[in-house]
């Protein structure tokens, strides 16, 4: 009942449509308890096995017949009418009743999905540094499905299964309590042994979404990382790690079907026992004049009737079973609240003039990994910084701690005074450009790239940032140009074009503060070139960080930050670092040898 609850959680806000679901839902019980009460007519009467039989006995048939004065005679025509309507009746009204509630389990399973998505979208940096994608994307699309299937569908039967068990024991307890008690000697062990399927088929469901991660997990690497598999000739590594992920799902998918086929015959077993319990204990009944051959055959069909709705809630709870392992997973992410986060006072930050300082900031992603150590520099308006030093060192992360996506262990980064903790996480990345040197195109058109985020943007505005970019002649190279698609992540591009569309991109959100992380890595010479003219006008009127182990592109940066094992071990000029003689001047000389004996 438990697992139940957890379940009808998710229909409670259709109320209106849950509400006629149930109504729909009772007139089908109700439906099916006529239609078990029409038997008794058509064997006492209509077969005349008992003529007059029971005279003192009312019961709904009689009840019927009394209200509307159906004569004997006329019985012949009126029974057959009535049970052509009871079976129309009960049709219609199990359709609707169906219908109702597999769209509301439509609904709420949207609404999941949905939820489920943005409460991924809002995650912080964290936790996606530990959650493979592979099972996030399990968790939405085959944990969801399966929660899907049980809603929409075999929520329904549930209900409509139990309204018509409850509906014909009613019927049978008014026939004969005595028969019906002695029919239910056996029951409290069905109830036992269905209980027990339903913990099993629960703990199987749940490990079985676990191996099914594992494949998605397993597919989502080998596609994206096709050419380092093709590069090393690992296919049939590959190959075999995903058969074994098959195997160990398959083998878990069987001891599921195991138990899932074996409740439901399990079941009609034991109602068989009952029915063949009855036959002993329903003729004596019949023979001592306590019932008549129409009471017991109706009986009987009520009985043998509940075989259907039993094997639906045998199946039913099969599948509800493994839909709420599956919302359990779900759930594990739904209440995992994000990181960085507004605090409840936050502020929008107003337009900004960019001048950034850290002040003390250490940083560690955990109690063993420390990468940064009182870290304090301050960055001028209009002022490009440049981060130089090994990978590694923590240049990245400064600027992921500027763009808040992490917070520091301690100190803290202001931006025109303002404490970035203290401002909305939007307000504050909405006046942050950044091109990464992981570079994330989406598989849309070049223009939707370019204009990504940015709503009613004219194209003029985007030729004009892709021309800025030095991505403008290339793009017009293209079959369709500006609506020509990437491809996934940018595929149909050279990396060059890439990085020239996401500098574009950064260029056209026109950001007071703007972070170049190796923007130029992939870039040929002549690109390259290109790209640093350009970057030059543009970086004029905003305060730039840029990271990059080319120092040839950072030689004009007005300040210039060495950061060696987490601390910032030099700050100066390209000529004043060089003067030093210090790690600076020693990663130039590594890189440019032929001016070693020059004075810079």
């Amino acid at each position: 009942m438990k697992a139940v609850l957890q379940l009808l959680k998710l229909t409670i806000e259709e109320k209106k449509a849950l509400v006629l679901s149930f109504v729909f839902t009772v007139f089908v019980a109700f439906f099916t308890y006529v239609f078990v009460n029409l038997i008794q007519p058509i064997i006492d009467e209509m077969l005349q096995l008992a003529p007059q039989a029971s005279p003192d006995k009312t019961n709904l048939m009689a009840f019927i017949f009394k209200n509307l004065r159906v004569s004997r005679e006329q019985l012949f025509w009126f029974i057959p009418l009535l049970l052509v309507i009871v079976i129309f009746g009960k049709g219609l009204f199990t359709f609707l009743s169906s219908f109702f509630m597999k769209s509301i389990g439509h609904k709420a399973v949207k609404k999941l999905r949905d939820e489920l998505f943005e409460h991924l979208v809002y995650q912080s940096s964290n936790y996606f540094d530990h959650k493979p994608t592979g099972e996030l994307m399990s968790r939405l699309t085959n944990d969801v499905d399966k929660i899907q299937q049980a809603v929409s569908g075999s929520m329904g039967d549930l209900i409509q299964a139990i309204f018509i068990l409850f509906a014909l024991i009613i019927y049978i307890f008014i026939t004969d309590w005595r028969l019906a008690l002695a029919s239910f000697i056996i029951a409290p062990l069905a109830v036992l042994l269905l209980a027990l399927f339903s913990r099993q088929l629960k703990k199987k469901g749940k490990l079985n979404q676990i191996k099914m991660s594992q494949i998605y997990n397993l597919l989502h690497e080998s596609i994206t990382g096709n050419k380092i598999v093709k590069a090393f000739t690992m296919e049939k590594f590959e190959i075999k790690r995903f058969f074994q992920a098959t195997h160990s799902y398959f083998k878990t998918s069987i001891k599921l079907a195991w138990i899932g086929s074996l409740s439901s015959p399990f079941m009609e077993f034991l109602g068989g026992v009952i029915g063949a319990f009855i036959l002993v204990v329903g003729t004596t009944r019949i023979a001592q004049g306590y019932i008549s051959p129409g009471d017991f055959g109706s009986f009987v069909m009520a009985i043998f009737m509940m075989f259907t709705p039993i094997k639906r809630l045998s199946r039913a709870n099969n599948t509800i079973q493994q839909g709420v392992a599956c919302y359990e997973r779900v759930q594990e992410i739904l209440q995992n609240k994000p990181q960085i986060k507004d605090h409840p006072c936050a502020f929008p930050l107003p337009p900004i003039k960019g001048e950034v300082k850290f002040e003390n900031v250490s940083f560690s992603y955990n109690e063993t990994r420390p990468v940064l150590y009182n870290v304090d520099f301050e960055a001028m308006p209009n002022e490009t910084v440049a981060l130089v030093g090994l990978s590694g060192a923590g240049k990245t992360t400064i600027i992921n701690l500027l763009s808040r996506f992490y917070d520091p262990t301690s100190g803290r980064i202001t931006i025109d005074g303002i404490d970035i903790r203290e401002v909305s996480l939007s307000s504050l990345r909405s006046q942050i450009g950044l091109v990464t040197q992981d570079l994330i195109l989406f598989n849309d058109t070049v223009r939707n790239n370019i204009a990504y985020g940015l709503e009613d943007i004219s194209l003029k505005r985007v030729i004009e940032a892709a021309e800025a970019a030095k991505a403008h002649d290339f793009i017009v190279e293209l079959p369709q140009e500006y609506d020509d698609l990437v491809g996934e992540k940018g595929s149909l591009l050279s990396s060059g074009q890439r990085q020239r569309l996401a500098i574009a991109r950064a260029l056209l959100k026109d950001p007071p503060i703007l972070i170049l992380d190796e923007a130029t890595s992939a870039l040929d010479s002549e690109s390259e070139r290109l790209i640093q003219i350009a970057l030059a006008n543009v970086m004029k009127n905003r305060t730039t960080f840029v990271i990059a182990h080319r120092l040839s592109t950072i030689r004009s940066a007005d300040k210039i930050l060495v950061v060696d094992r987490g601390r910032i071990a030099e700050i100066g000029t390209h000529k004043q670092l060089c003067r030093k003689d210090g790690i600076y001047k020693k990663l130039y000389d590594l890189q440019f040898p032929e001016e070693r004996e020059e004075t810079p």
